[in-house]
Order: C-alpha cells, then structure tokens, then sequence
C-alpha cells in the first residue's frame, strides 16, 4: 500500500508546469485590464470553467461566468472600478510538480467617491461635496482594501486563479 500512495504521488504531475514569475505576469494582466475598465481581461486570469471558486464574506460563487457577472454589475464602467494595486506578500509552490501554487496578498481599489441614496442606489454625482467645507466642487475618492489568497494551476494557457478567497 505504501508504495502504491508513493508511486501516485509520484505520478502526480501537471501536463501543464509553469514558473512562479508566470504567475506576476497574469496579476500584472489583470491590473492592466481593471484599470483599464476591461473586466473581460481582468478576468482571464481566471480558469474558466465550473472548477472555479471566488469566496468571499458573502457567497461562494461557483463559475468564471458568475464571478464575471457579478464584476460587471458591480464595476459598470471604468470611472467606477477606479484604479486597483496589488501588494503581493507571497508566491510559493503549494505543489511545484502539479503546477499548484498560492500568492497571498492585499487589494486596493482608489474610486471616486459615490454618494448612496435610498435604496442603496448610487450617486456618480462626484461634484457634490462630502462636506460643507468642502467648497471647490472637487470629487472625493475612497480607498477600499483588503486581503486575498489565490491557488493558482497549470493550464494550457499557462497558470490560472482556480480559487479566489477575498475579503
């Protein structure tokens, strides 16, 4: 028994191996899709079938397409996606011979401020200021922010986000 566990994991390795700096090269991609307002690029950092997980505080959302969605209802235009940054703090091979590797990091999104109004719909109003001090009509911004862990596999499209955990 033991050597045919050792001979399986021997065994499991990816048709599609790729490097770690691979791996920069598509969340470089997805920054210069976001920022450019184009969801569809952003997105192509993803697997794209029903392999993929995008977890969150609220849901687990269970497709490339629904992830996509979702994107798209949220973020309508660039103006509202505003201009993202990634801070990678690690890259590592989870399993180097099946092509798994993790990036964990932080997410920060710079927008111009929106103002909710009833309902939570919301204003792109931006000449409005958010105080009374405020008297030069100049948009305000807010800086959302949070952390991610992203499991990367070896695809033949080189290295894709197969599960997304963000908060």
């Amino acid at each position: 028994l033991k050597k045919a566990v050792a001979q399986a994991i021997d065994n499991n390795t990816s048709d599609y191996p790729y490097a770690l700096n691979d791996i920069e090269k598509v969340l470089d991609n997805q920054l210069i899709g976001w920022n450019n307002g184009n969801i569809d690029q952003f997105m192509d950092g993803y697997v794209k079938d029903s392999s993929v997980r995008f977890i969150t505080d609220k849901k687990v959302k269970t497709s490339w397409q629904e992830i996509t969605d979702s994107y798209k209802k949220g973020y309508p235009d660039k103006e509202a996606m505003g201009k993202l940054t990634f801070h990678r703090d690690e890259i590592r091979w989870v399993n180097q011979s099946a092509s798994i590797a993790q990036v964990i990091g932080r997410w920060e999104v710079i927008q111009k401020h929106r103002e909710k109004l009833a309902s939570g719909s919301i204003s792109l109003d931006n000449t409005t200021p958010r105080n009374s001090d405020n008297n030069n009509h100049q948009p305000t911004y807010d800086t959302l922010s949070g952390r991610f862990s992203l499991i990367f596999v070896g695809t033949e499209k080189g290295p894709k986000i197969q599960i997304d955990h963000t908060w």
